[in-house]
């Protein structure tokens, strides 16, 4: 099968490409050439998707599938898609779970539908009066649309949840997470014990891309994954000597601790109670299928400690420091 891949240098489009590899698939990528290197045995087409003369350089191309990890604005994706359409059999298209207004804030969020994106819009374009995350929504189901004008029922669109795994750099709320555990000691940990977790691996989401199932799918973890899971097998991948004191969702936001930020995978359940309440039946039943949480977690601590120089968090998921969680922990036990 012949492959393009409209990003493909890191994580999840490089998750995409290895496993395109792996099935044996002959792969193109299109992308600057500014985030990573191209494997070998992949072709680079290099080019900005913003710049209608790059896109261009794909036209009259034939290729089975195409799978798009890094559309942000409708008016880009239209363009590619627009390309592409006659010489293509199918556009897969990595969008967002933030498709859907009401998530996190509502438990009936799928059923109170998505977001009216404007297939042509700009960044230029959001309606006024919105409030973050609803911007990003809002030009997620604008691309959706887009791809969809372009090639009819020959399309996915898979609405993502928390994506995690190895490779994971500009977020990284699992390997913040991974690497605090490995430190030992006493670990500050929101909730409780039996607190819903759903994180998909790059890979798997990555492999039900390239399955070509015809179809729109929130793609989200895998439902019965916890809040204890997640930390019992970082402590088992690190082989720390790491203990969890399970702090209080409301103390923790009284202290005006930053979710997402400070403590990453977390959110006051007031806040944003389908955080973790996926809806993965649809994709599940055409064929999603998702690795065990240690796998991952062991995965992406194996590619953390091969990094040189050494992991450090990102700048937009920085954890608590540890002044800050010593601070927490002490208030707490004397609250």
């Amino acid at each position: 099968m012949d492959v393009l891949v409209i990003g493909g240098s890191v994580f999840l489009g490089r998750a995409v490409v290895e496993e395109a590899l792996a099935r044996g698939d002959r792969v193109t990528v299109f992308n600057r050439g500014l985030s990573g290197t191209t494997p070998p045995g992949v072709e680079q087409v290099r080019g900005d998707r913003t710049d209608a003369a790059d896109v261009e350089q794909l036209a009259g191309r034939r290729f089975d599938l195409v799978v798009d990890t890094c559309g942000y604005v409708p008016a880009d994706v239209a363009l590619s898609a627009r390309v592409l359409s006659p010489h293509v059999g199918f556009y897969a298209f990595v969008s967002s779970i933030n498709a859907y207004p009401g998530w996190p804030r509502h438990l009936d969020y799928a059923e109170r539908g998505v977001h009216d994106g404007d297939p042509d819009a700009t960044r230029d374009n959001i309606p006024e009066g919105m409030q973050e995350p609803d911007p990003y929504g809002w030009l997620k189901v604008g691309c959706e649309r887009a791809v969809t004008r372009a090639f009819g029922e020959r399309r996915s669109v898979l609405r993502a949840g928390l994506i995690v795994g190895p490779h994971d750099r500009a977020i990284g709320r699992l390997p913040w997470w991974i690497d605090r555990i490995a430190r030992g000691g006493e670990v500050l940990v929101p909730g409780s014990p039996g607190d819903p977790v759903a994180l998909v691996d790059a890979r798997d989401l990555a492999r039900f891309a390239l399955s070509g199932v015809a179809g729109e799918f929130e793609t989200p973890g895998r439902a019965g994954d916890t809040r204890d899971d997640v930390v019992s097998a970082c402590r088992a991948a690190t082989g720390s000597d790491a203990g969890f004191t399970y702090v209080a969702d409301d103390w923790l936001a009284e202290q005006g601790v930053e979710p997402w930020t400070e403590v990453p995978l977390w959110i006051p359940p007031g806040e944003g109670p389908a955080v973790f309440r996926p809806h993965g039946d649809a994709a599940a039943a055409a064929g999603l299928s998702w690795r065990p949480l240690t796998e991952t977690v062991a995965d992406t601590w194996e590619w953390q400690r091969s990094l040189d120089p050494p992991w450090t968090p990102a700048e937009r998921t920085p954890g608590l420091a540890p002044d800050r969680e010593a601070e927490l922990l002490h208030a707490w036990k004397h609250s």
